[in-house]
This record gives structure tokens, C-alpha cells and sequence, in this order.
């Protein structure tokens, strides 16, 4: 009985290292650090039915406890990757807002072909998901897991490129000053002319046409 419970409860382990894992990835991609009460609910769940099983006489009442343990555990890992799959596209898309469609575009291309449409399948994949699991609990969830993964590398990736992209935009800012400057300073030397030197040359053409006028007429 106890080889028995040992060997069912040590199944559960590769799925609970996964929950743990979207549970600790669902809190550190939200800004607020909240305890979200639906995942946690269900670990508890699955930890009392695990307790039950250590409680039952009959190996058929142990496997019984065991099962519900395991889709406990599976439904506190769905819900947290629900939840982790709406804050890191929402995060993705945070970080990569500052920056224009032309820095995004010659720093980060692959954002519009492959990041962003990468993004857009994995929220819209979430209702498909829910409705696999239930057919096939284990399978959709595995699958669903590595989809998540997958949006967590995407996140990491945009980290490291965002100094670049602030590099890029923040050279883009200093050019465009600099050719706002120069564009006041040729305007400055138009209406210097318009304003002060050009009135000044009138005056001596006037002065010099004046005295040639009077040179030829003496």
C-alpha cells in the first residue's frame, strides 16, 4: 500500500514542478504582485485529496483521492496560465509601446512578422484550450504549458533588445533636434536679411545711386 501510494504521488511531481513554475511566472509578470485566490484555491484542493489518500485503507479509495489530487493540480495550472498568457502579451506589448513603428521595424523586425502574430495566436489559442481539457486533460495542458514557455522566451528576448531599441530612438530624437536647430538657425539668417541687411544695402544702393544721380548732373 505505501509502495503503492509513493509511486502514484511521485507521478504527480513533473505536473506539479510545471504549476509551481506558471504559478511563480503568473507573479512575476504582474506589476501588482497579487496572489491570484483561483490557482492557489485548487493546490489546496489537491493537496487535501492528497492527504485523503494517506488517510483511505483501500488501494481503489487511494487511487480514487490520487486522481482528484492530480486534476486539482491541473486546473490551479490552467489557471494560472490564463492568467500568466494575459499579463506577459500584455507586458510585450507595454515595453514595445514607446518606440514608433520605424524603430521597431529597423532594430526589431521580426516583431511584426513573427512576435506579434506569435502573440495573437497564443491569447486567441486560450479558448481552444479550454475546450480540450476537457477531452484530454494532460495533453492540452502540456501543450498549452509549452505555448506559455514559449511567450515567456518572447518576453525575456524583448528585454534584452529594448536598449537597443532606446538607443536607436533616442538617436532619432537627437537628429530630429539637431535639424530643428539648424532649421532655426537658417530661418534666423532669412530674416536677419529680411529684417536688417537688406533694408541697409537699400539705403547705400539709394545713397550711391544718389550721388552718381548728382555726379551727372553737376
Amino acid at each position: 500500500m505505501e509502495d503503492s501510494f509513493y509511486n502514484k504521488l511521485s507521478e504527480l511531481l513533473p505536473l506539479y514542478e510545471k504549476v509551481k513554475l506558471a504559478i511563480l511566472l503568473t507573479e512575476n509578470f504582474d506589476e501588482k504582485r497579487e496572489m491570484y485566490v483561483a490557482p492557489m484555491n485548487q493546490l489546496r484542493s489537491a493537496l487535501d485529496h492528497i492527504f485523503k489518500a494517506v488517510s483511505v485503507e483501500k488501494p481503489e479509495n487511494c487511487s480514487y483521492e490520487l486522481k482528484e489530487a492530480e486534476e486539482h493540480m491541473t486546473r490551479a495550472g490552467y489557471d494560472a496560465l490564463e492568467l500568466l498568457a494575459g499579463s506577459s502579451g500584455t507586458s510585450i506589448i507595454n515595453k514595445l509601446q514607446p518606440y514608433d513603428t520605424e524603430t521597431l521595424t529597423k532594430i526589431y523586425p521580426e516583431y511584426f512578422t513573427r512576435i506579434k502574430p506569435k502573440i495573437i495566436e497564443i491569447q486567441q489559442g486560450i479558448a481552444e484550450r479550454r475546450m480540450e481539457r476537457k477531452a484530454d486533460l494532460d495533453k492540452s495542458f502540456s501543450a498549452y504549458f509549452n505555448e506559455i514557455a514559449e511567450l515567456v522566451q518572447i518576453s525575456t528576448a524583448v528585454d534584452r533588445i529594448i536598449p537597443s531599441l532606446q538607443e536607436y530612438s533616442d538617436k532619432k530624437a537627437k537628429e530630429k533636434l539637431n535639424k530643428k536647430e539648424e532649421e532655426y538657425k537658417k530661418r534666423r539668417k532669412e530674416r536677419l536679411w529680411q529684417y536688417c541687411i537688406g533694408p541697409i544695402i537699400g539705403f547705400v544702393s539709394a545713397a550711391i545711386l544718389a550721388v552718381l544721380t548728382w555726379l551727372l548732373t553737376k
